[in-house]
């Protein structure tokens, strides 16, 4: 399932990540139990699931706690890849979700990177995330530890098709790929969007978190990182952290002027928080 928090972090506004300035970031739903009754067998082909399997899911699909749908031929359309399947890691299993992001991102790290490739920066200024799942509790009955890690590229409206050959961002982000954000006129919600669609606020800069900062001192210390910008701020992901992609994003608004199609960027005057 994924345990980015989507709707967050799908670091953030995908699930957790943007914050500051006064705005409130949308919640996702706390993951919902499976469905799949004890007593079920599971099919065949989700008994033994592998890495470089692809799978057509939705945004609903990839927040279930389990996957239960057939994979497709890579060669078709598919919305997220299996980078690992690992023993599960017994943090990622209960605690608040972002503990668990934290403990997928670690034993999940070194795959994904593999199938991203780029640099950590790079990593952190796409919509790419980790989505995970646990087998269902019928294959657990059976005595199934495993949790299988895919990559995915989302946001909290919906999981985009994976494209290009393996590592995806070898040859850098395209515009489909980078995270940009918006809120609908009136609303203090933010939320991350390709920037292919209609938004109001791009990353202006990124600065590297210090080597043990931990991610419950993220969101005071991008604070802090982001002052002299006097703007929006944001913090990777805690699945980001955990593989050691570890940012602060200061943010700054975007305007099109009406007369022409040159795009001008200014910095968002700071408003109190809270």
């Amino acid at each position: 399932m994924v345990r980015t928090l989507i709707a967050t972090v799908v670091a953030g506004l995908t699930l957790i990540g943007l914050s500051g300035c006064g705005l409130d970031l949308k919640p996702g739903a706390e993951p919902k139990p499976s469905r799949v009754p004890a007593t079920e067998a599971a099919p065949a082909y989700l008994d033994d699931p592998k890495a470089g399997e692809c799978h057509d899911l939705t945004l609903k699909d990839i927040a279930a706690p389990s996957d239960t749908k057939k994979p497709v031929p890579c060669s078709e359309d598919h919305t997220t890849l299996t980078v690992a399947v690992v023993p599960a890691p017994e943090k990622a299993t209960k605690g608040p979700i972002s503990e668990r992001a934290y403990a997928v991102g670690e034993v999940c790290g070194e795959a994904f990177k593999k199938v991203l490739g780029g640099d950590s920066k790079t990593r952190v200024k796409t919509l790419y995330s980790l989505a995970w799942f646990m087998p269902t509790k019928a294959q657990a009955a059976k005595g199934a530890e495993w949790m299988r890690c895919d990559v995915t590229l989302s946001d909290q409206h919906r999981a985009y098709l994976l494209k290009g050959k393996q590592p995806l961002l070898d040859d850098g982000a395209t515009e489909r790929e980078l995270r940009c954000g918006r809120n609908e006129a009136g609303n203090r919600s933010w939320e991350f969007v390709p920037c292919t669609t209609k938004h109001q606020y791009v990353p202006r800069t990124f600065i590297e978190a210090d080597e043990g900062t931990t991610f419950e001192e993220a969101e005071k210390e991008a604070e802090k990182a982001c002052f002299a910008e006097r703007g929006l701020f944001s913090w990777s992901l805690p699945e980001q952290w955990g593989v050691g992609d570890r940012w602060y994003i200061c943010w700054e608004t975007v305007e099109e002027e009406a007369a022409s199609n040159v795009v001008t960027l200014e910095r968002l005057a700071a408003t109190p928080a809270g």
